[in-house]
């Protein structure tokens, strides 16, 4: 194939595998925050202060509290 020819199939193949690292990715991120807001609360729950929980998890106080 010269560089002037154009492969739909293969095209949307790339395209689709593309969509498919970017949805993993989400769902880890999506994963990894659903397990330190549980962290989160646990701690909280031991009576950690929301300033040591969040240098825990390295998370601001902020985020640390909308999550409590």
């Amino acid at each position: 194939m010269s560089i002037f020819e154009y492969d739909k199939e293969e095209e949307e193949k790339k395209l689709q595998a593309t969509y498919e690292k970017i949805g993993e990715k989400r769902g880890e991120k999506q994963g990894e925050l659903k397990k330190a807001k549980s962290i989160a609360i646990s701690l909280a729950q031991e009576g950690e202060s929301v300033e040591r929980i969040a240098r825990i998890l390295g998370e601001t106080e902020k985020t640390i509290k909308e999550w409590l």
